[in-house]
């Protein structure tokens, strides 16, 4: 693979790799609260009734 499409992504969202990758970071990081919050959501269903469809809505509106 070339170096350049290897970057393209990057190009592409105007990021630089550090930039990207502490992003990254923080989008696993919110991804895995609200896992927890779905488990224990599983476990305790009058809990967190709508935290888990709301995390993520909103996540797919950021990254759209």
């Amino acid at each position: 693979r070339r170096q350049g499409s290897r970057v393209k992504h990057l190009r592409d969202i105007n990021m630089s790799w550090s930039l990207h990758l502490w992003y990254a970071l923080g989008l696993a990081g919110r991804l895995f609260l609200l896992s927890l919050t779905a488990v224990v959501h599983g476990l305790l269903p009058f809990i967190f009734t709508s935290k888990v469809s709301n995390g993520v809505n909103k996540l797919n509106e950021e990254l759209s």
